[in-house]
């Protein structure tokens, strides 16, 4: 790693250069000459107010005297971080997937030759001033359960969704909403459409932000749900690309938005692909039941008279997913293939 510039290293050349003695420059800036030797010996930060003084005396912007040294400093909790955790910067990174954030347009880099700019650029994105905080922010304000999922990508992944979100205006949210939104995607999926500038554009109505975001490669994300300043907030990865899975995964979350808005204002609740956790359950429960009644379902599940080619009532790709699920019929069924289409999305 290479060692980091602080400004007092460019205020030595400048001293130098112009040829100005220590005590005339500190008494020009106000300080005592003692003082100065211990700025220039890197022993005592740059106050804001010397920083002023400096650039008023020198002509030096007082932008770049405060991001040399807040870039320092910066530089100096992640170094302390990777020693701390004996983990070469190179690996670290590789949590981050850091190459493909790039690709994906998730992060353009300062220098991405410059492996130390590629992470002070990571944790400017996640708005954080330290790597510990990145881990904070995940165990503070994250309800996610997975032993298979990397937390870094998940962090990436929410933050570019609020990014997101901020491109949004949304109407007025009452919980009532959710029943208009819940019958719209149910006729949405009866025609067999899936038009996400559409869906985008409903829920906003609705008053609920939604935010459809391709995940990083290797996560396991399916979607979330969470609450920015009292608007709930939709995000979802499009991992499946048939049509009854993108909605059985938007209608979970809506399902958190109906039975978890409370909680979602503290924490971020994150559905996976591995999920066994209680109120995930609960969702996916939720979510059943809206696409294919439970009542109606039963009544069918088990009626080797049932003729699929004449519901009316709901999606006929909802009702295949729901058959599919609790093996009445095979994922690689006709029948299947048919009514649970793939998509060409994403």
């Amino acid at each position: 790693m290479m060692e980091s510039i602080r400004f007092k290293d460019y205020l030595k050349d400048y001293l130098e250069y112009n040829n100005i003695s220590n005590k005339d420059f500190a008494n020009r800036i106000g300080i005592t000459p003692k003082h100065l030797i211990e700025i220039l010996s890197g022993d005592t930060d740059i106050s804001l107010n010397i920083a002023e003084n400096i650039s008023i005396v020198t002509d030096i912007p007082l932008d770049y005297i405060l991001k040399i040294e807040q870039d320092y400093k910066v530089e100096k909790r992640i170094e302390f971080y990777l020693l701390k955790n004996n983990i070469r910067i190179t690996d670290y990174l590789n949590k981050f997937d850091y190459k493909d954030l790039e690709k994906m347009e998730y992060i353009k880099y300062t220098d991405k030759n410059d492996k130390q700019e590629i992470l002070k650029d990571i944790l400017k994105f996640l708005r954080v001033c330290t790597p510990e905080k990145i881990y904070e922010l995940e165990t503070n304000n994250i309800y996610f359960k997975s032993n298979n999922d990397k937390q870094e990508l998940l962090m990436m992944w929410l933050e570019k969704c609020y990014r997101e979100s901020l491109k949004q205006r949304v109407g007025e949210y009452n919980k009532e909403n959710i029943n208009t939104l819940v019958d719209y995607i149910i006729e949405c999926a009866k025609k067999e459409i899936f038009d996400e500038n559409q869906l985008v554009e409903v829920f906003n109505k609705n008053g609920i932000y939604l935010v459809i975001q391709q995940d990083l490669p290797k996560s396991k994300i399916r979607g979330a749900f969470k609450v920015n300043k009292d608007v709930p907030a939709i995000y979802l990865t499009l991992k499946h690309k048939r049509i009854a899975d993108i909605y059985f995964a938007l209608l979970h979350e809506l399902a958190h938005c109906k039975s978890d808005f409370n909680k979602a204002k503290a924490n971020s609740l994150i559905s996976t692909d591995t999920e066994n956790d209680e109120i995930e359950k609960k969702a996916d429960s939720q979510a059943y039941n809206w696409m294919v009644d439970n009542n109606y379902y039963d009544s069918i599940k088990n009626n080797a008279n049932y003729n699929i080619e004449n519901e009316k009532m709901y999606p006929k790709s909802f009702v295949v997913y729901r058959l599919a699920l609790d093996k009445k019929i095979s994922y690689s069924s006709k029948k299947y293939q048919k009514y649970n289409q793939i998509l060409n999305i994403g």
